[in-house]
């Protein structure tokens, strides 16, 4: 992936390490759960429904529609 993310995905470049690498994570252990019999098929969702992201370890706060990190 780091050999490539510079040329096919340079917007990887503008966000956390965090992001790609949770996302990562949490496929394998989605994975490892469905193959262990542990959970069923995926249910997706709708675009704009009940969207989900992870911040790791950052201070957030949300005011309206806008995160703002850090201490005010």
């Amino acid at each position: 992936m780091n050999a490539i993310k510079r040329e096919r995905f340079p917007w990887m470049l503008e966000v956390t390490k965090c992001a790609p690498q949770m996302a990562i994570i949490q496929l394998d252990q989605a994975f490892r759960n469905f193959f262990a019999g542990r959970t069923r098929y995926p249910k997706f969702r709708k675009k704009g429904a009940h969207d989900r992201f992870t911040l790791a370890n950052d201070r957030f706060q949300l005011d309206g529609c806008r995160i703002t990190y850090g201490r005010r």
